[in-house]
């Protein structure tokens, strides 16, 4: 009795995925093109593993389906050619080593059945959705989370936050990180958040009593008050710096921390220098204020002994920002123009045209939005890896559309389907070229961040991010 299988791509996509997003899904996964993953949907049934035992097919099965991919076992065909043959090796039994077998299957070795691999063509190089790049490994992030899961943290965490009158919030506040943390991986890896909410909920407590002792001495005395709120600006920078530090000193890949070295003085001219001299040119400084905040951002973010860089040029900003300004504005018109001739058209249909108007203005918010994330992304790296992101106008227009929609019809209860479709999109746009393991980078342990700094800026409305 024969008890080896294939594993067969159907060309359907499974799980609610359109079949562009289960192509895209394959190349990310298995760290080819585009191009080439449509190949294979394209001459489906296509084989991507041969002769591998019932057990370890099943894993196959289902990884693949979890990335939205048709697939199905077949009884191997012993007499098929040997070249398309690939032991089974004694760490694939597990399900993470053998999806990640699916890369060298689908990347180019032997057991890739795809028309590319029988023409003997070698997989295409170069961009983000290349399988190898200057000698490169294109990694893909994956998020596993899904909606129904997530919601029942967000609705347990709501009504916990609510009975005891906020003071649960530092725990709900880790267990959602902890979900998308937990859900998010690299290379068969996953991210982890270790953050103490006991520590949180000290720094909140010190944070609120601070916040009362100002509201009482302005109450008491509104020209020291006054004082005391200009000098809350300078303090600013230092909460800032201490919620970067706290969050990377409290996030994980691999077992190494991630750290944050930004000084305040660096902090102080980047987000409150060149904001103020930004606002005195009207605008004109503000591309330049942006370079310079993400700059500073990413290059004092470290990860374990690697350091973080960013490539990009002021340029690069001034051209994103005046092109979607250029759209915005020209979208705003076209969509008033077209208010006009409804209007003229049908009287009562004018009052579409501020409607109109306002999307064509989105289309310009929308071009900044995809491309700010497409340009900090393709232009970080760490250490020898790069970053890349390929987020596009209409599936992630489309995306926040839906979003909003379901939101509003839910009362607000599609909420956390809508945050858990954002991080699929995000991972399914973002991936890493790297060079080595990211496990044989060192770690350099660090003394606990303390965990005021993030909450005196939560209670201060100072809530900052990347």
């Amino acid at each position: 009795m024969n008890d080896k299988y294939d594993i067969e791509i159907t060309g359907e996509a499974v799980g609610g995925k359109s079949q562009q997003e289960a192509i895209a899904a394959l190349a990310r996964y298995a760290g080819i093109s585009e191009e080439r993953a449509q190949q294979m949907f394209a001459s489906a049934p296509t084989v991507v593993k041969r002769d591998i035992p019932e057990d370890l097919a099943e894993r196959y099965e289902r990884k693949l389906a979890d990335l939205g991919i048709g697939a199905r076992r077949a009884v191997a065909n012993v007499h098929e050619e040997a070249l398309a043959l690939e032991p089974v090796e004694a760490g694939a039994d597990t399900p993470d080593a053998a999806a990640a077998e699916v890369h060298s299957s689908a990347s180019g070795s032997p057991a890739a059945d795809t028309p590319a691999a029988q023409a003997g063509q070698v997989p295409p190089t170069g961009g983000s959705s290349g399988g190898e790049t200057e000698g490169k490994r294109h990694i893909g992030f994956v998020f596993s989370g899904n909606g129904y899961e997530y919601f029942k943290i967000w609705i347990v965490n709501i009504l916990l936050t609510i009975v005891t009158l906020g003071l649960y919030a530092p725990w709900a506040k880790v267990r959602n990180a902890q979900y998308f943390y937990g859900n998010t991986s690299l290379d068969n890896a996953s991210f982890a958040f270790t953050a103490d909410p006991k520590k949180m909920l000290i720094g909140r407590l010190i944070a609120l009593g601070l916040l009362v002792a100002f509201m009482a001495i302005y109450n008491v005395s509104p020209v020291a008050g006054l004082f005391l709120s200009l000098g809350l600006i300078f303090v600013f920078p230092w909460v800032l710096n201490r919620t970067f530090a706290f969050y990377a000193r409290n996030s994980t890949y691999r077992n190494i921390r991630f750290r944050f070295v930004g000084r305040y003085t660096d902090a102080l001219v980047n987000f409150l220098g060149w904001p103020i001299l930004a606002t005195l040119s009207f605008g004109l400084l503000s591309p330049f204020m942006l370079f310079k905040q993400k700059q500073y951002v990413i290059d004092n973010h470290r990860y374990g002994n690697k350091s973080f860089a960013f490539r990009a040029k002021v340029g690069d900003f001034y051209g994103l920002v005046f092109i979607a300004i250029g759209i915005g504005l020209a979208g705003l018109i076209a969509g008033s123009l077209v208010g006009v001739v409804l209007a003229l058209i049908y009287a009562p249909l004018g009052i579409l045209s501020g409607v109109a108007a306002l999307a064509g203005y989105a289309v310009g918010i929308l071009y900044f939005v995809t491309n700010m994330q497409n340009l900090i992304f393709n232009n970080t790296s760490l250490a020898d890896n790069d970053f890349k992101a390929r987020y596009q106008m209409k599936s992630y227009g489309l995306l926040m559309v839906t979003n909003f929609l379901m939101t509003i019809v839910t009362l607000g209860l599609f909420i956390p389907w809508a945050k858990v479709r954002v991080a699929h999109y995000a991972a399914e746009h973002t991936a890493l070229n790297v060079t080595q393991d990211l496990d044989k980078f060192a770690a350099i342990s660090q003394p606990d961040e303390s965990a005021f700094g993030e909450e005196f800026g939560d209670v201060f409305d100072m809530e900052v991010g990347i």
